[in-house]
């Protein structure tokens, strides 16, 4: 069992970079071995999508964002004021989506992450904090 300061973890997961942008990986692939250029361009673009992870725990969503310096948000599950996800066609399809998510202490979304795996999961995880009810994931 995954655990953060303490907590368990409920869930736990950086951004897709194939499902999310297929062409893009599909380009820069190309590049890489036709010219090696797009090697750069594609760890530029690694770096910026593992640079980002969500961790939802028993009481907590952490945003964490950054490889070398890193920052991270933390909101209570209680506090909470709303969870939005975003799907396009193709997202749905893969089973991915942008989850935003606002606190009651602020005026916009404090987390926004595109590409997520499983945004249905993490809405219902977050949901369930916020009603005090769990599950079995």
């Amino acid at each position: 069992m995954r655990r953060y300061q303490g907590q368990k973890v409920r869930y736990f997961n950086y951004p897709a970079m194939f499902l999310a942008d297929p062409l893009r990986w599909l380009i820069y692939l190309v590049l890489v071995f036709a010219f090696g250029a797009g090697l750069a361009l594609f760890g530029i673009w690694w770096f910026r999508v593992y640079g980002r992870r969500l961790v939802l725990t028993e009481d907590e969503a952490v945003f964490i964002k950054g490889v070398f310096n890193t920052s991270t948000t933390e909101i209570r599950i209680a506090d909470i004021r709303s969870v939005e996800v975003d799907q396009t066609f193709w997202e749905k399809l893969m089973n991915i989506g942008s989850v935003k998510i606002a606190s009651a202490g602020s005026d916009g979304w404090e987390i926004e992450i595109p590409g997520l795996p499983h945004p249905a999961r993490v809405r219902r995880i977050i949901n369930e904090g916020r009603h005090g009810t769990t599950s079995n994931d």
